[in-house]
């Protein structure tokens, strides 16, 4: 023990105070309001909420004790997406598997999914903006044509046709080998 010298007193050591660090901020943008934001914005009474511009819907979102967060998460999945094209447009029963692609507009980062046939399909997001997703050649066994289209949340894009189409036919091995691959070359051939 350590004792003052003009008391018998102890004499305590002052506590080391060691400067604390603030933790880091991951994520700035979580609750910053979405840069359409115009606070008081009215909104006009009975507007549906597809029918608000940007601004009111997010000033309504607000109003309704929306976090700034999920506004902006709203905003991303109001529309739905634009599809411009598919690549492939057809496969032949038969073929091997494949990976789809379609391109257009407004896919978002694991919200875009690819519906194929009705069924909601494992997508992903390329860098050329397109989306793609596999296509199991197994599960077809007929000339069909289906509808692909792709959502954001709960909106649908407007549908692309894919066509499965027969399987081209087999020719026969022996008339194939001696040049004949149809039926009157066939004829001709036994008459001689």
């Amino acid at each position: 023990m350590v004792y003052h010298a003009d008391t018998i007193d102890e004499v305590k050591p002052e506590p080391v105070v060691t400067p604390v660090e603030a933790p880091p901020v991951v994520n700035m943008e979580y609750d910053t309001p979405p840069p359409e934001w115009v606070p008081g914005t009215v909104v006009p009474q009975d507007t549906a909420p597809e029918d608000m511009t940007p601004t009111e819907y997010i000033q309504w979102m607000y109003d309704n004790w929306t976090p700034f967060w999920a506004i902006k998460k709203n905003l991303l999945l109001r529309y739905p997406p634009v599809l411009s094209g598919l690549e492939p447009t057809t496969a032949a029963i038969g073929d091997p598997s494949f990976t789809l692609k379609v391109s257009g507009t407004g896919f978002i980062v694991h919200e875009s999914t690819i519906v194929f046939a009705g069924l909601d399909e494992p997508t992903q997001l390329n860098e050329d903006g397109t989306v793609s997703t596999g296509v199991n050649m197994d599960y077809w066994h007929g000339p069909d044509v289906i509808q692909v289209q792709v959502r954001n949340g709960t909106q649908y894009s407007e549908p692309l046709e894919f066509t499965f189409t027969a399987a081209a036919p087999e020719a026969d091995a022996a008339d194939a080998d001696a040049g004949y691959g149809d039926e009157p070359a066939k004829k001709a051939k036994k008459k001689k």
